[in-house]
């Protein structure tokens, strides 16, 4: 996808733009994609932990009741006041800056994490450059990123053709399966697998969810008893883990090119 202007530092993404959805296929698959970023970002043990566009600090603060020092970056000075209050006590460390020129010196820290951010980035390759330089060695990168190609939006875009074709009404407002304006590239696993470029080589690839926002799939699971619908999305996640190409979101993990696979 080509961005229809130039790309722009985000520094007024505010809270009232992100909803994450009511429906239980909404609540099951952003708990799932924090703890699984969370988990990885402190274990094994790391002493030090990087949150790049940590938003209010939700994740950051559970990733520092774990142990590790850490550290959240945000460009919304809004954002950080409001993370601020939120988690008071949390012991998390907010800098306002961008991720294209990370504030700090080399070799800071055992993980970088960025969750859900990186298709706002004016360039990508700048992050994963600064990324690759703050890492001390035996250190991960870990990026969760929306996935605009999974089954879902593929499905999405099937039934949206069909419901044109019989001259059906169609919601309104931007189809799920579009990248918002405010994104500067699609996510795509093909993308997830581009963005090392030298600086740091991809350890591995999973997946979160399947069919999450496709139509009618939300309230399905609601109609269903809370136990019930808990194991026929994990049942589904399960698949989306081993085929990241079809999730809905894609979590990759990133090691610097000199040291050893795990």
């Amino acid at each position: 996808m080509r961005p229809a202007r130039p790309p722009a530092v985000d520094l007024d993404y505010s809270v009232e733009e992100f909803h994450a959805g009511e429906h239980r296929d909404s609540v099951f698959f952003h708990q799932r994609i924090e703890d699984a970023v969370v988990e990885l970002a402190t274990r094994p043990r790391a002493g030090r932990v990087l949150d790049v566009a940590c938003g209010l600090g939700k994740q950051a603060a559970r990733i520092a009741s774990a142990g590790p020092e850490t550290w959240g970056l945000e460009a919304s000075d809004r954002m950080i006041g409001l993370g601020r209050y939120l988690y008071d006590g949390s012991g998390v460390i907010y800098v306002r800056g961008i991720a294209e020129a990370l504030p700090f010196a080399d070799r800071q820290f055992d993980r970088v994490v960025c969750q859900g951010a990186l298709d706002h980035f004016a360039d990508a390759a700048s992050f994963m450059r600064e990324a690759a330089r703050v890492l001390r060695p035996g250190g991960r990168v870990i990026i969760a990123l929306a996935n605009y190609e999974s089954l879902s939006c593929r499905l999405g875009r099937g039934l949206a053709r069909v419901k044109r074709a019989l001259g059906r009404p169609l919601p309104p407002g931007r189809p799920y399966w579009e990248p918002p304006e405010d994104h500067n590239v699609k996510g795509t696993y093909a993308y997830v697998r581009s963005l090392g470029s030298g600086t740091l080589e991809l350890e591995r690839c999973f997946g979160i969810s399947l069919l999450w926002l496709f139509s009618r799939w939300g309230p399905l699971l609601d109609r269903l008893s809370l136990s019930v619908a808990r194991a026929v999305w994990l049942a589904l996640d399960a698949v989306a883990y081993r085929l990241p190409a079809l999730a809905d979101m894609m979590v990759s993990v990133w090691r610097r090119p000199e040291d050893p696979p795990p």
